[in-house]
């Protein structure tokens, strides 16, 4: 019996593109869903089936395009950079960069002009001298995971870390700017405008000096609570990946803010303590105390009935990530007009507070830096105090 199956529209989920497989070979038609990407899935697979399903000569494969790495090097990325979607992302930047430029070249012809023509496309995007160099070293590895399975030439890769990174003061690329603690003034003011949950998470973030994904990734499960000061070791964290364990210490006050949660996931102690499901589920309780009311007949009056979908296409998520933590903070700063601040700042405000009075050594061990040099980015030094005493040298 002939064959009657034919190959399948499908969809990559690292990049959003469509593919079809034919021979052996994967084709990437342009963006999953679109129209352009179905026309060009009919006319590869019509072209496939009236050549006996066979690829006609001029398609066979005689090497690797950059699309090709570029799609080969996000798949390895997106398992590797698992627990790190931040870095992933910049994967997807890197990336995107070498496809728009050079997708269709063959790898074998990216030669070291090539990546400094990436180079100068990033500074002028605008991107952060430091981050231009990020994702000129992004490109340098995907070209050598490239060369571990013969997709690339070991020339080609090697030639590649001729391309320097840029140097302070030597380029047109900005620097970054230097994150400033929040204002604690500005900080209680949010805090007003926040949802409980979310203002919670803040005063914690605050008291036990924690980055943002630290605070959010939060569970009953991983804190050990048999002394008078609770530890906290996050299952993931920023530099897991180096083998680091990290130890965060959870005090009298920011006990007493946590111990309704920790009750709440008694049950589901792998749960994440801080929700965006149990926060909208605040609001509906909120709402429905404060608004809605009966008519004559003793019903809800129709416009203050639940219309909630059953299955909405999007529910509210079962953790909080630090970007959408990030977003809560900016739209309460809109609501109470205040300067916009990121949650990165107030880790800033807290190394700042502790560093003030309690000294360097002791911010570098609640920040859960391995170098005191890290800290001093983090933990402002207190120039009054500095002034002060040499007022009184004279």
């Amino acid at each position: 019996m002939p064959k009657r199956n034919i190959p399948n529209y499908r969809l990559h989920k690292a990049t959003g593109q469509a593919f079809v497989e034919l021979s052996g070979r994967r084709f990437y038609l342009g963006k999953h869903g679109s129209k352009a990407s179905r026309d060009e899935y009919e006319r590869r697979v019509a072209d496939y089936l009236a050549n006996g399903r066979q690829l006609p000569p001029t398609l066979k494969k005689t090497g690797t395009s950059c699309q090709e790495l570029a799609i080969y090097f996000l798949e390895w990325a997106e398992e590797y950079f698992m627990n790190q979607p931040k870095s992933f992302t910049h994967v997807k930047t890197a990336m995107g960069f070498l496809v728009k430029h050079y997708g269709r070249e063959s790898v074998d012809n990216f030669a070291p002009m090539s990546l400094v023509f990436i180079q100068k496309q990033l500074v002028e995007h605008g991107y952060a001298r430091p981050m231009v160099n990020r994702y000129v070293g992004i490109v340098k590895r995907a070209f050598k995971h490239g060369v571990k399975f013969g997709w690339v030439n070991a020339q080609t890769s090697y030639a590649l870390q001729a391309v320097d990174n840029l140097k302070k003061g030597r380029t047109r690329a900005h620097e970054y700017r230097n994150i400033k603690p929040v204002a604690s003034d500005d900080f209680e003011k949010t805090l007003s405008a926040l949802p409980k949950r979310v203002a919670d998470m803040a005063r914690i973030q605050r008291l036990c000096v924690m980055r943002p994904q630290d605070v959010c990734n939060l569970r009953l499960v991983d804190i050990d609570r048999s002394g008078d000061v609770w530890l906290y070791r996050p299952y993931t964290h920023k530099t897991a990946h180096l083998g680091d364990v990290l130890t965060k210490y959870i005090g009298k006050t920011a006990q007493e803010i946590l111990t309704p949660y920790l009750l709440e996931k008694a049950n589901t102690p792998e749960a994440f303590l801080f929700t965006p499901a149990d926060t909208m589920q605040d609001r509906a309780i909120e709402l429905r105390k404060n608004r809605k009311t009966l008519n004559k007949k003793g019903e809800v009056q129709p416009s203050q009935q639940n219309r909630r979908k059953e299955n909405p296409k999007k529910a509210p998520g079962e953790q909080y990530s630090p970007e959408a933590y990030n977003r809560a903070v900016a739209r309460a700063c809109k609501r109470v007009g205040i300067p916009l601040w990121s949650v990165n700042r107030l880790r800033h405000l807290a190394a700042t507070e502790v560093r003030q009075k309690y000294g360097l050594e002791v911010a570098q061990v609640l920040c859960g830096h391995k170098h005191a040099s890290t800290t001093e980015i983090y933990a402002e030094i207190d120039h009054e105090k500095g002034i002060q005493i040499v007022r009184e040298i004279g």
